[in-house]
């Protein structure tokens, strides 16, 4: 019984805890290249082998100032900082 109730609230927390908390633009570093997300920015850790550390790695998935999708699957360092709301870089137009 307590397997049934602790694997939605694990998942609830896993899910909530891997979005963006602001949805404005971000600056992001992943695996040492930088990329401006101007729009729908959403991490999710992969867990290959939850056991090891040093095995985790992110999905992350963001639009460019052009509405571009960008999808990085497999990144091992990843730096997610909030932009300003009218960051330059994210006034491109479409």
């Amino acid at each position: 019984m307590r397997t049934l109730v602790a694997i939605p609230l694990l998942a609830g927390m896993l899910l909530c805890g891997c979005r963006a908390s602001r949805t404005g633009p971000k600056l992001i570093e992943a695996d040492g290249v930088t990329y401006t997300a101007c729009e729908g920015v959403l991490w999710v850790a992969n867990e290959d082998i939850p056991q090891d550390p040093g095995t985790r790695s992110w999905s992350v998935v963001f639009k460019d100032a052009q509405g571009v999708t960008h999808n990085l699957p497999r990144v091992r360092m990843l730096t997610v900082t909030d932009l300003p709301s009218d960051t330059p870089a994210c006034k491109a137009p479409r």
